[in-house]
Parts: C-alpha cells; sequence; structure tokens
C-alpha cells in the first residue's frame, strides 16, 4: 500500500514540474567567455539551460553546414552567417549584430607598454590565429600587411584567437596578436591596442539556426541584445 502511494505521488509531483527546453549554442572562441556568463544569466532568469560550443568561426560553420544541432550561432565576423542564409541553413531568421571586436598586440613580458613604433620594429616569434579559420586571423594579417611585416613575420598560427592567446600567456610564444577582450577579462597589461584603420572591422554577427526551439532561441538573442547585457559586453572589451 505504501508502495502504491509513493508512485501515486512519484506520478503527481513529475507531471506537474515543467519541462524547461534547453539551447545548444555555437560561439566564436573570443566571446566564449562572455557568452557563458551571460547563458548562466538567461539560465537563472528563464530555468532554460543553454549549452556553450566553442571554437573558430570558420569550424562552427562548417559544423552547421554538416547538420550540427545548434540552435544559435555567434560568429566572429558577418560573412559567415551571411554565407549560411546564401545556403538557406537558417530558414527566414535574420542576422543581428552583438558585439564589436578589437585587436591588440601583447606582449607581457615587455619593460614599458608597447606603442605602434614597437610593434612595427618587433622581430621575435608572434602568435596569430589562423587567417583561414578566424576572423581576428585576418584582422592580425591586414594588420601586420599595414606595418608591412607579413611577408617577413615569425608567426605561430593558431586554430583560433584563445588558442594564440594561450600560446602568449604559457610563454611559449614572447607576443601575439590577441583579442582585446581577453585582455581585459585576464587583468593583463604591456599591450597596444591596433588601430581600427589598420583592419577589416571585427564586427560580430549571430543568427538563429534552430527551427523547432525558436521561442526560446529568440528569448535568448533578446538578452543577449538587451541594454543589460550589452553594457557587460562592453565592459569586457567590445564595442
Amino acid at each position: 500500500m505504501r508502495f502504491m502511494i509513493w508512485i501515486v505521488l512519484f506520478l503527481v509531483t513529475s507531471l506537474s514540474l515543467p519541462a524547461y527546453a534547453s539551447l545548444n549554442i555555437a560561439v566564436a572562441s573570443n566571446f566564449k567567455i562572455t557568452a557563458q556568463q551571460i547563458a548562466e544569466q538567461f539560465t537563472q532568469e528563464t530555468n532554460i539551460a543553454v549549452t556553450i560550443s566553442s571554437a573558430s568561426t570558420a569550424t562552427l560553420y562548417q559544423q552547421i553546414l554538416h547538420g550540427a544541432p545548434f540552435d544559435i550561432y555567434l560568429s566572429a565576423d558577418q560573412k559567415h552567417v551571411n554565407l549560411l542564409k546564401e545556403k538557406h541553413k537558417v530558414g527566414d531568421n535574420e542576422a543581428f549584430i552583438y558585439a564589436q571586436g578589437r585587436l591588440a598586440f601583447w606582449q607581457p613580458d615587455a619593460l614599458q607598454t608597447p606603442t605602434a613604433q614597437d610593434f612595427i620594429d618587433y622581430t621575435g616569434r608572434l602568435a596569430i590565429a589562423n587567417p583561414k579559420f578566424a576572423p581576428y586571423g585576418i584582422a592580425a594579417q591586414q594588420a601586420l600587411g599595414f606595418a608591412d611585416k607579413w611577408e617577413a613575420a615569425n608567426l605561430i598560427q593558431g586554430n583560433n584567437i584563445n588558442q594564440t592567446f594561450q600560446f602568449v600567456e604559457s610563454k611559449n610564444v614572447p607576443a601575439g596578436l590577441v583579442s582585446y577582450a581577453a585582455l581585459i577579462q585576464k587583468n593583463q597589461a604591456n599591450y597596444f591596442l591596433i588601430p581600427v584603420s589598420w583592419h577589416q572591422a571585427l564586427i560580430q554577427s549571430g543568427i538563429i539556426v534552430t527551427t523547432k526551439n525558436q521561442q526560446q532561441a529568440k528569448q535568448f538573442v533578446n538578452f543577449l541584445l538587451s541594454k543589460q547585457a550589452q553594457q557587460q559586453i562592453q565592459k569586457q572589451g567590445y564595442q
């Protein structure tokens, strides 16, 4: 009898629990930490669980093309979002801009804060993100070209901008062109902020990919674009 009562109570309790959807979000590596923080705040407010998957923009793009079950794609550029639209992978969903990144020359062991001339004169090993996979790598290539350093540069290329940062942070490479946001988030010094006129703007665009979790995905996008979240994004090194 007690067993039957327990079963009835279990079923009643289970049926009364709300079934919350979950979201899978593909995030360009430079925005991973910020996305995780915003996702935690979103989950606290909505009880919608969020899983963040981070890699280079091009890698995530290829995964979506091959059917990876992402609900939202947060790219580090506009190009790959537009390509998904051209390939009819995102339905009628519209793209949105959620941040603009900055590139910085970081030399942690420099005796003083590096200047533009220090960057131009630098001849040692330099970590950058691979331009084939990462928009920050393309920006790095353009900045080096602007300074007439691309052909002669001694480059160590990371698969994404986070790996590039790790090369320098671990002291394996003495300097790098890294995400300004990573420097702000980790309270680093000894960097020169590359002028935006030296490379293409790092406008970071996103789009809803899913067809089944549209309502929850739109909730997250609205949260991401809210004044509160945008102020948080700016404090972490984005425009």
